[in-house]
């Protein structure tokens, strides 16, 4: 089977992938040329797997360009624009009393008022009760055209969508607005010994909730990636991991045939950006890349999309899903791209 996870192997597979990723990372390429793909998607039946043409758009952190990233502010606003995203995308922690909440980073203090309300830095969401979470304004260090228009905000007079939110008053929510028309992306955030009592109660919520073929669970940790294969192979869509990326480009670059193998994982996430003329983590937007994967039935995306270019490449190349802060600029993008195709034909 693919990637398989033995402790020797395990170990080179790290020290090779970060050694690679900080090489391509730093290193310049020339834009890579942008044809239209050879596999062409057409007529799958699957949602993340589109047809050729219909790209679909996640909402990064529930749309954090229209409100604090993770809030259901952010969330109201993707979904009450003019044009509300396919797919929402967002960062799943648990509490000390284990609650699923949404949440991106390690400490609180970079999106909060944490140190204003406990008193001290490098508090985490794992060290505090849902109740005690609740009392942070989870916009307080958003910033929005120079400003910070919910910094201050506290108790009595800090809104419930600026609360940090429940995993399952996310998706309820979102389900009230349009019942069954979203999927979701949701990233495990950090390792054991949190990830396996997450997934398992984010298995109950989807399962009660009759909605695990719309959810694809992320992570960039393996052991994540381990537990869903052991406990819910064939229950729980996942994403390949940061290192199963990495030897499945290795496959292409290859020219394997992989058609034998059973893959784990049923999408492939990927950083594609410019900076500077630095293509972080290089040839993993590239059509024949694009192609190869889906010779094998596996979903390309890519994240955090919003530089127009980037977006309207990827659109031709025959990306499956693009990750942005802003789907209304990316939907923008895309309109123009048909809107062309449509003028020369």
């Amino acid at each position: 089977m693919f990637m398989q996870f033995h402790p020797l192997r395990k170990l080179l597979r790290n020290a090779v992938f970060f050694l690679l990723s900080a090489i391509l990372c730093f290193s310049t390429f020339a834009p890579l040329p942008r044809t239209e793909p050879t596999v062409k998607n057409k007529d799958t039946g699957d949602f993340f797997l589109p047809d050729y043409g219909k790209t679909h758009v996640a909402a990064h952190r529930m749309g954090k360009s229209l409100g604090p990233d993770n809030t259901m502010l952010a969330l109201k606003k993707s979904l009450e624009s003019k044009t509300p995203p396919d797919i929402i995308e967002s960062d799943v922690q648990i509490t000390a009393d284990g609650e699923l909440v949404l949440y991106h980073d390690l400490y609180l203090e970079k999106r909060t008022d944490s140190e204003k309300v406990f008193g001290r830095k490098h508090v985490t969401v794992f060290s505090k009760t849902y109740d005690q979470l609740r009392e942070l304004n989870m916009g307080e260090k958003y910033e929005s055209g120079g400003a910070y228009p919910y910094a201050g905000l506290h108790g009595d007079d800090l809104p419930d969508d600026l609360r940090i939110p429940k995993l399952a008053d996310m998706i309820d929510y979102a389900e009230s607005t349009a019942p069954g028309q979203f999927r979701y992306i949701l990233e495990i955030k950090y390792p054991f010994p949190w990830a396996a009592k997450i997934i398992d109660k984010l298995y109950a919520i989807l399962d009660e909730r009759d909605m695990t073929d719309r959810v694809i669970a992320a992570s960039f940790w393996p052991d994540v990636s381990h537990y869903i294969d052991l406990r819910y192979s064939g229950k729980l869509m996942r994403s390949a991991n940061p290192l199963e990326v990495l030897d499945f480009f290795g496959c292409f670059k290859r020219g394997t045939d992989l058609s034998d193998e059973a893959f784990p994982f049923m999408a492939l996430q990927m950083p594609y950006y410019w900076e500077n003329d630095k293509l972080m983590l290089a040839t993993l937007g590239q059509t024949a890349f694009i192609d190869y994967a889906h010779q094998y039935g596996i979903s390309v995306q890519y994240y955090t999309l919003s530089d127009t270019n980037d977006i309207r490449d990827l659109y031709i190349g025959g990306a499956d899903v693009l990750m942005t802060n802003n789907p209304g600029k990316v939907y923008s993008v895309f309109r123009e791209e048909q809107n062309s195709q449509e003028a020369l034909s």
